[in-house]
């Protein structure tokens, strides 16, 4: 039974890949950058430049673009040198990072408005938490940046798990995510400034996004050339759509192709994504660009995440028992616990029994395993309802 784990969440890939749609849904044009939704479901793009890694040589301003609901597509406002990550504060008004001016924006009126520049170091991925505090990735001094309403810059993280620190996001208890363009880490950093890796894509990242509903990090694997998600709850990653090939092939999540994806947006329903991609399929020339929609998200990734069954194993770690609960929302009667280790090795399968709309709870006898790292699957016959992992003590 080795490496039945890792066999299941092929499977459930396969399954992901089938579900997902992925369609082009505008013309050509410039905007290399960041993404941003707005409440109304209208969607901002920079334009970063026409040159990865290099000077933006063209003479021209970039711009900040709009895309409406109705798919037309306007400038915003312009006069950005490298318009890069972005966000909206609490009263909705869009912060604009330029990475190379070493300068935040935000746009009034369709106006470019400075902020500040203290601290900040070729930056590109922006947030705001809870308190309108917002948080840069400064990709030049490998550092995350704080700026308070009032205006004070401070170093927030720093460390060797940055490596020009790209995507940024934010969760509802003010939990940062950051993708790193130059390594493959995922870092989490809690509201107190610890940092942790929670997970890893392939070399470099590009922006990410966070769903409320799933629980999901997004993330564009700008050198992978595909879209990654990755449960904050369970830190179970895969892929969501794209074969690795660079291209911009609409199709399913397991035929659809990407060419160096790099901003990320989720829909407040977490339904869809909107992904930017280049439109030359090989060099350093990045625009122009299309924007991509990544449909049927919800049900794609839903049933793998702990919304939807908000289950809990506890205590975790533990020590000689481990009690798993569920909510089931419907009627299962083939229903399977497994415990595998980190190869993948079959410990235990656990036959259980349900009716609709009551908690699943097992109690798991653990105390023979060694001290370490395992996962748990919940099935349906050969269905993976949901999964998650604990420690041993």
């Amino acid at each position: 039974m080795k490496k039945l784990y890792f066999i299941t969440l092929c499977l459930l890939s396969t399954a992901l890949f089938a579900q997902v749609n992925v369609t082009t849904i505008t013309n050509e044009f410039k905007g290399s950058g960041g993404l941003s939704l707005d409440e109304d479901g209208n969607l901002y793009i920079g334009d970063f430049g026409d040159m990865l890694g290099g000077p933006d040589t063209d003479g021209m301003p970039n711009h900040v673009l709009k895309l409406d609901t109705d798919l037309n597509l306007t400038q915003y406002a312009t006069d950005f040198v490298g318009a890069s990550g972005n966000d909206f504060d609490s009263n909705g008004v869009l912060h604009q990072s330029d990475i190379r001016d070493n300068a935040i924006y935000k746009i009034v009126n369709g106006v470019r408005t400075f902020v500040t520049s203290d601290g900040i170091s070729s930056p590109v991925g922006i947030v705001f938490d809870s308190q309108d505090n917002f948080y840069v990735c400064n990709c030049g001094s490998n550092t995350i940046q704080k700026v308070t309403p009032s205006g004070t810059s401070t170093v927030f993280a720093s460390g060797p798990l940055f490596a020009c620190p790209n995507g940024i996001t934010v969760d509802e208890n003010d939990n940062l995510y950051v993708s790193n363009f130059s390594n493959n880490k995922i870092v989490k950093i809690t509201p107190d400034g610890t940092l942790s890796e929670i997970g890893n894509t392939v070399l470099g990242n590009g922006h990410l996004d966070y769903d409320i509903n799933t629980r999901n990090l997004y993330i564009a694997s700008y050198s992978g050339q595909q879209i990654f998600y990755l449960n904050i709850d369970t830190l179970v990653m895969d892929v969501l759509a794209g074969t690795g090939v660079r291209g911009n092939d609409d199709g399913d999540g397991g035929s659809a192709t990407f060419s160096t994806p790099n901003g990320v947006a989720v829909s407040q329903t977490g339904d869809s994504i909107y992904i930017n991609c280049a439109v030359p399929l090989d060099g350093p020339i990045i625009n122009p660009q299309i924007i991509r929609l990544i449909t049927n998200v919800t049900l794609a990734v839903g049933e793998n995440t702990i919304v939807s069954y908000g289950h809990k194993a506890y205590p975790n770690p533990a020590n000689n028992h481990i009690t798993l609960e569920a909510r089931m929302p419907t009627l299962y009667t083939n229903l399977t616990i497994n415990v595998y280790d980190l190869l993948g090795n079959l410990l235990e399968m656990k036959k259980v029994g349900t009716l609709p709309n009551e908690t699943l709870k097992q109690t798991i006898d653990v105390s023979k395993y060694a001290s370490g790292n395992y996962f748990y699957t919940v099935n349906n016959g050969s269905t993976q309802l949901f999964n998650g992992k604990f420690i041993k003590e």
